[in-house]
């Protein structure tokens, strides 16, 4: 069964909100069945890429990424022993960058009564609602009646933090919270800065332009005298809010750093 949904976007950041779900039924799964049902599903899904177009969309949103999610179910009578040990492994291979495109195998193994997936979402700031949450949303709410049964699970992977009496949940609130406070602390300087003032502070490179302003991470190589910049960070705007930048304006901000930091006697390098 081949389902496809095509929704809307709610922010710029993409052009529309895409999810496939590819279910087959097998009666013996091996490494070659999964490897070509795996196949077959990522050329389904790809060939309903952008099938519907949503009208009344801005210049921004039309120029953005499609956010897709595409899940693959898998219902085994019986799955090899060969493949079994190696099966969580294989479902956490080539699922995308979770942000935009995920793709989520999904073996159930109905010998064993075994589910096994990449359950591990992405943390929301906020922004983007990452394609990899999307899809784990889809299992939860088609195979396990939205609610996922962990606690007794006695192959649940427990996951690795830096903190181990933190929850993986405190963790998250954490993170978003010191999100926030970031975001705060931006907006209190780009209120002081002027049109076209470029601050360097530990590690992070402070753009003024117009009534808006840019963070982005940037790496000193004092000895080589060159300086490494994320260039998609120049994309997108960090405050007032969250938004895309025109390109014309984006080849006007990497004019004026590289000046910034010639001034300064270092070279730039822009990264994707």
């Amino acid at each position: 069964m081949l389902r496809y949904q095509s929704k809307a976007p709610a922010t710029v950041y993409a052009s529309g909100i895409e999810k496939v779900i590819a279910t087959y039924h097998v009666d013996v799964l091996d490494k070659n069945q999964y490897r070509l049902i795996s196949c077959s599903a990522a050329a389904n899904s790809n060939l309903l890429k952008g099938k519907k177009k949503h009208r009344f969309l801005d210049r921004v949103q039309r120029q953005a990424p499609l956010n897709r999610a595409t899940v693959i179910v898998i219902y085994a009578k019986r799955v090899d022993e060969g493949l079994r040990a190696h099966l969580f492994d294989m479902v956490c291979k080539d699922g995308g960058d979770g942000l935009d495109t995920a793709v989520l195998p999904c073996v159930v193994d109905l010998e064993k009564g075994i589910c096994t997936f990449d359950s591990m979402r992405i943390p929301y700031l906020g922004v983007q609602h990452p394609a990899k949450n999307r899809g784990i949303r889809i299992i939860r709410k088609c195979l396990f009646d939205n609610r996922f049964p962990f606690a007794g699970s006695p192959d649940r992977l427990e996951p690795i933090l830096d903190d181990l009496d933190q929850s993986l949940w405190a963790f998250w609130r954490t993170t978003k919270k010191e999100r926030i406070i970031q975001v705060e602390r931006e907006r209190k300087r780009f209120q002081k800065m002027g049109h076209r003032e470029v601050i360097l502070e530990d590690g992070d490179l402070y753009v003024k332009w117009g009534d808006h302003g840019i963070t982005i991470p940037v790496k000193q190589n004092d000895e080589r005298r060159e300086v490494e910049i994320a260039g998609a960070a120049v994309d997108i705007w960090n405050y007032p809010k969250n938004n895309k930048i025109a390109k014309d304006t984006v080849r006007q901000i990497k004019a004026l750093i590289d000046a910034y930091f010639a001034g300064l006697g270092y070279t730039t390098k822009y990264n994707s």
